[in-house]
């Protein structure tokens, strides 16, 4: 007898229908995993964002003597993504002496021309009430520390 007669396109060998019901399994089991692991964690940053300007004149009253930083990024912009991780880094390891803001230059235009920031990346630093140091474009993480450690221990420098 021909092994095809009388079965169609629906006959399926034992062999092939053992692969197909675990390859289907696999694919469920792994869309459906809730393990630890397969969960990826929520990033919290230590870096805090200003959506106006209201808001930070607010912070830098609040500031008195303590060294601020604020970094005009966007979005669409991958130096200023470049950026990010070295300012996380260093708003937790200088946490004791530094607050590091973030502000959306294409969020919050008024703040970014009153500053006139006309690049981004943009840090600026601000002691005791006043801008005293700006970088404009991508610095090595040391660039950043020397600023900070120059303005962060003095007084007024």
């Amino acid at each position: 007898m021909n092994e095809s007669s009388g079965h169609g396109i629906f006959h399926i060998r034992p062999l092939v229908a053992v692969f197909i019901i675990f390859f289907f399994t696999g694919i469920i089991s792994c869309n459906n995993d809730t393990s630890e692991q397969a969960q990826s964690p929520v990033k919290k940053s230590v870096i805090n964002s200003i959506e106006n300007a209201n808001q930070f004149n607010e912070i830098l009253e609040k500031s008195k003597k303590r060294l601020l930083v604020l970094d005009f990024y966007a979005d669409w912009c991958p130096p200023c993504k470049e950026l990010e991780p070295i300012l996380e880094k260093i708003a937790k390891e200088k946490g004791d002496t530094v607050t590091i803001y973030k502000v959306n230059v294409d969020r919050n235009r008024e703040l970014s021309n009153s500053f006139r920031i006309t690049g981004i990346p943009h840090v600026t630093f601000f002691k005791n009430k006043k801008n005293v140091y700006s970088l404009t474009g991508l610095y090595p993480k040391n660039m950043y520390l020397k600023v900070i450690e120059k303005f962060a221990e003095t007084g007024t420098s």
